[in-house]
C-alpha cells in the first residue's frame, strides 16, 4: 500500500472513465453505422470476434509483460497506440465512406492494444490498495466505468445523429489522451512486482502463470465455468442493437435507450457493491448474480416483438447482475494470486474467457439470420444457469472463499 492511495486510485480512474466514455461513444457510433449499412448478423458478430480474438490470444502471454516491466509504461502505451488507431481511421472516415473491412481491421489492431492494456490495470489495485479493500475498489472501479457507460448511449445518439463518423471516432484519440493524462496526474510509483534485472521469457513466464493457475483447483475450474458463460452471452451482448432496432422495430434512439438502461443497472449494483461489499462468502455473492441473469435472459428470449420498454427494463436488471459477479471475481484473484504472479494470471484468465468467446460470435454469425434473434438469449439464460448449478456442484468453487490466500 501507497500514501494517500485513494486520491491517486480516483485520479487514475477517471482518466480511465474519460477514455472508455469516447471509446464507448466511438464503438456505439461504428456499431451503428454497420447496422444501418448492411443489417446484417454475420457483419456485427464479425466486428465483435475481431475486437475479442486478438486480445484473447495475445492475453496469454502479455501477462508476463506485466509482472516483468513498469504497468505505468504499459498503459501509457497502449492507450497512444489505441488513440493513434482511432485518428487513422478518422481520416480515412474523412476521405472516403467506410466500409465493415476497414472498421473490423481497426477493431483487431485495438484489440492488441488491449491485451496489454488490460492485465496491468487489473493488477494495478492490489500494489495501491490495502487487502481489507479490494472487494470495494472493484466495485468503485466498476462503478467509474459503469458512469462512462452510462452517457456513452445517449451521447453517441446525439452526436450520431449530429456529426459526421469520423468527428465521433476523433474524440477516441482524445480520450486516449485523457487516460495518460491520468496516469500521471496520479504521480503512481513505478508499478512492478517482478525483478527487472531478470530477463523476460515469454514462454516460460507464461507456463509459471499457467502453472499457478492451475495450481488453484477453484480458479481454474471458474475460469471453465466463465469460458462457458462466455459462449452464451457473448453472442447476445453483440445482438443488443439488432434485437433494439429489427426485431423491437427501432431506431438508434431505441438502441440507445437499452444500453442506457443497461449501464444504470451496472451503475447500481457498482454503487451497492462499493457500500455494501457484498455477502461475507463472496461465492454466495457471485452465484446469486448468475442465477439472476439466466432468469432475466430466459424471460426476455420469450417476450413479443411488441414489448419493447419490457427489454429495456429487464436490460436494466441484466446490468444490475453484473457487478456483483465480474468485479468479486476480480477481487477474489487479487486478494488470493501471489502479487509476482498477478499479471500473468489475471492474463490467461481473461484469455480463457476472451477466446471461448468467438466460439458462440460464430454460431450467431451464422444461424441468427434464420433461427431469429429472441432465440439466442433464451439459450443464453439456459446456459447461465447451467453454469450456476456448476458453480454449486463444484467444492473447489464452492468453497474457493474459505480457503487461505
Amino acid at each position: 500500500m501507497i500514501p494517500h492511495w485513494k486520491q491517486k486510485f480516483v485520479t487514475l480512474w477517471v482518466g480511465q472513465a474519460l477514455s472508455i466514455l469516447t471509446s464507448m461513444v466511438s464503438q456505439y457510433a461504428l456499431i451503428w453505422y454497420l447496422t444501418d449499412q448492411t443489417g446484417s448478423s454475420a457483419v456485427l458478430s464479425a466486428a465483435t470476434i475481431a475486437a475479442l480474438l486478438p486480445q484473447g490470444i495475445l492475453s496469454l502471454f502479455t501477462g508476463a509483460f506485466a509482472d516483468r516491466f513498469d504497468r505505468r509504461f504499459l498503459m501509457a502505451a497502449a492507450d497512444g497506440a489505441i488513440g493513434l488507431l482511432s485518428l487513422a481511421l478518422a481520416l480515412a472516415a474523412a476521405a472516403v465512406p467506410l466500409t465493415p473491412g476497414p472498421i473490423i481491421l481497426v477493431l483487431a489492431l485495438r484489440s492488441v492494444g488491449g491485451a496489454f492494456h488490460a492485465p496491468c490495470i487489473q493488477a494495478v489495485t492490489p500494489l495501491i490498495a490495502p487487502p481489507d479493500a479490494l472487494t470495494r475498489c472493484a466495485g468503485w472501479s466498476q462503478g467509474i466505468q459503469t458512469v462512462s457507460m452510462l452517457l456513452s448511449p445517449a451521447l453517441a445518439a446525439a452526436l450520431y445523429a449530429a456529426l459526421p463518423l469520423h468527428w465521433i471516432i476523433l474524440t477516441d484519440t482524445l480520450g486516449a489522451l485523457f487516460a495518460i493524462g491520468g496516469l500521471l496526474f496520479a504521480r503512481l510509483p513505478v508499478l512492478r512486482v517482478g525483478q527487472p534485472e531478470q530477463r523476460l521469457r515469454i514462454w516460460r513466464d507464461t507456463k509459471e502463470g499457467f502453472a499457478v493457475l492451475r495450481s488453484h483447483r477453484w480458479l481454474w475450474e471458474l475460469c471453465l465455468i466463465c469460458a462457458l458463460f462466455s459462449v452464451a452471452f457473448m453472442p447476445v451482448s453483440a445482438l443488443f442493437p439488432l434485437m433494439s432496432m429489427q426485431y423491437f422495430g427501432g431506431d438508434t434512439a431505441s438502441a440507445a435507450v437499452v444500453e442506457t438502461a443497461f449501464s444504470i443497472g451496472m451503475l447500481a449494483g457498482s454503487v451497492i457493491l462499493g457500500l455494501w461489499g457484498g455477502f461475507r462468502d463472496k461465492m454466495a455473492t457471485m452465484l446469486s448474480s448468475i442465477f439472476a441473469l439466466g432468469v432475466v435472459l430466459v424471460a426476455t428470449g420469450l417476450l413479443p416483438p411488441t414489448a419493447f420498454w419490457t427489454f429495456a427494463v429487464l436490460s436494466l436488471f441484466m446490468g444490475l447482475t453484473c457487478p456483483f459477479f465480474n468485479s468479486v471475481f476480480m477481487a477474489l484473484i487479487q486478494e488470493k494470486v501471489a502479487p509476482e504472479f498477478l499479471g500473468r494470471v489475471l492474463g490467461l484468465s481473461g484469455a480463457i474467457m476472451t477466446l471461448a468467446s468467438p466460439v458462440g460470435l460464430v454460431a450467431t454469425a451464422l444461424l441468427a439470420d434464420r433461427t431469429g434473434i429472441t432465440v439466442w438469449f433464451l439459450l443464453s439464460g439456459v446456459v447461465t444457469l447451467f453454469c450456476g448449478v456448476l458453480g454449486l456442484a463444484l467444492p473447489a468453487v464452492r468453497n474457493c472463499d474459505k480457503l487461505k490466500s
